[in-house]
């Protein structure tokens, strides 16, 4: 793992920030100077390396820098003169580009309409045959592809980037890595390490690989934690790169990311508040550079990379109209000209999945919010939403795994009703993407057994593509891509 520069208390002390400042506004008078808080900046070096004087670099400028990740040539930066240091700093005949370091969130869709499900007298103890796992039942072919080839997925092994596991989970704990699990939260490492303190990871780690009284598209594969999110589901960009380079330098052989954000390809400009001068931040974004560079490096080590496409109800295939959402929704000073992506979603090298609803007698359909898109959608899988009338009841999310110690880690109290602690429903483009992993792992298993050798990630990728079952308009289309992800057609003659 690249050994950041980690800065618990200036993390620590943003967060209370960000906490404290809902109610600021009724404490603070015109006697209470306050403190700005620093810029945050990614800046990526025209070399996939760092210089030598990295820091002197960033002193010289007026910044300091706070992460690194050397092997694709990007670093986080604070300034508390961000005008000034991007004049400065774009000077410097190594620097392609500069732009704002943005947050990214798990923003699952809201699912507020949705119905409590009937309760059971006593916790049922099988889920896998209650009939509740619609979404595993359509792409395994209701178990059909589970036992294929199992034993060989204890070597396959994929990274779940996201917010940890609970690695005691009774349908997780005999297939997670504890000891080859990471966190990239600065302030965490060798305190809570990747343990989950939102549910997201654990409720993804289940859907690719739970096997118990709940069975994931994947029972047996190995499955490893990076963690990039904190319990309140914030992490930067630089720490999600991090975790891919590390990922891939791991030797594992999928990447989960079911996150994600826009980002630009074009140029970043900064107009100085005071002055109101407007300042570029170089022809390449830096964002995205740094994105595209991590992938890049994680591809060309072997390693599949599968990704949700996004909960915005957005057209993918129109970047010019999405930069203009983005920018009507920043207030921060920063403007992006040019075509704004949902990445990692729309990185080439990465295989993009948007959502779909269905289950209990009801047909195939994309999900209310799923992000679409022609030629920015390889396939579909379930994500789950509230029915086709959005009042089906929570039923109609996708069941998984939660943390044991969380109350109700999924939505309501009616998961545990029905199923004990530990289970929960979820939905979104994060859902999604998990069953494709799943398959994905099954397949590099499968031909491990027969060749000896692992399909390559191009060969994974067309594998699950061409084995997609069609949804929407024959062949192609941008809502389901390639059709909806199968994986018990992917195992069948898996060499032909």
């Amino acid at each position: 793992m690249n050994r950041p520069f980690r800065k618990s208390f200036i993390f620590f002390l943003t967060f209370v920030l960000a906490l404290s400042s809902l109610s600021f506004n009724a404490f603070a008078s015109s006697t209470v100077e306050t403190e700005i808080d620093p810029e945050r900046l990614l800046v990526v070096f025209k070399s996939e390396s760092l210089p030598n004087d990295v820091n002197e670099i960033i002193s010289a400028a007026g910044g300091e820098i706070t992460y690194e990740v050397p092997q694709i040539g990007t670093v986080e930066v604070t300034t508390d003169t961000p005008a000034s240091f991007l004049k400065e700093i774009m000077n410097n005949l190594n620097v392609l580009s500069v732009g704002p370091s943005q947050e990214v969130t798990l923003d699952l869709p809201d699912f507020n309409e949705a119905s409590e499900v009937a309760s059971s007298e006593t916790p049922i103890a099988n889920i896998w045959e209650s009939g509740y796992q619609w979404d595993i039942e359509q792409v395994t072919n209701n178990g059909a592809s589970h036992d294929i080839h199992k034993d060989a997925r204890n070597e396959v092994v994929v990274a779940v980037i996201d917010s940890g596991f609970d690695f005691n989970h009774p349908d997780l704990k005999n297939h997670v890595d504890l000891e080859g699990s990471r966190t990239f939260v600065p302030g965490t490492e060798g305190v809570t390490d990747s343990w989950d303190y939102n549910s997201h990871g654990t409720h993804v780690a289940g859907t690719i690989g739970a096997e118990g009284s709940m069975k994931g598209v994947a029972p047996g594969v190995t499955l490893r934690s990076y963690r990039v999110f904190g319990a309140t589901g914030g992490a930067q960009q630089i720490w999600i790169t991090d975790a891919i380079i590390a990922a891939a330098n791991d030797g594992v052989d999928v990447i989960n990311m079911s996150l994600g954000g826009t980002r630009l390809l074009g140029q970043w400009f900064f107009t100085d508040p005071e002055t109101k001068e407007t300042i570029s931040g170089g022809n390449s974004a830096a964002d995205y550079v740094a994105y595209n560079r991590a992938i890049r490096y994680a591809v060309n080590k072997g390693v599949t990379i599968v990704s949700s496409a996004g909960n915005s109800e957005q057209d993918l295939k129109s970047p010019a109209k999405v930069a203009e959402w983005q920018n009507a929704n920043r207030n921060d000073g920063w403007e992006a000209r040019g075509a704004v992506f949902f990445v990692p979603a729309q990185i080439p090298g990465v295989i993009t999945v948007s959502a779909t609803g269905a289950g209990f007698g009801t047909e195939d359909r994309l999900a209310f919010y799923s992000n679409y898109g022609n030629g920015a959608i390889n396939v579909s899988a379930p994500g789950g939403d509230l029915g086709p009338d959005r009042a089906g009841g929570s039923k109609y999310l996708v069941l998984s795994t939660v943390p044991t110690y969380m109350e109700f880690g999924g939505r309501g109290p009616e998961a545990e009703a029905l199923f004990g602690k530990g289970y929960g429903w979820k939905g979104g483009t994060s859902m999604a993407a998990p069953q494709v992993s799943g398959v994905a792992a099954a397949y590099i298993a499968q031909v491990l057994v027969e060749t000896g050798q692992k399909p390559s990630p191009n060969q994974v990728q067309t594998r699950i593509q061409q084995t997609a079952v069609d949804a929407g308009q024959t062949g192609y289309d941008e809502l389901y891509g390639h059709g909806i992800v199968n994986a018990h057609r992917a195992l069948l003659n898996s060499r032909k």
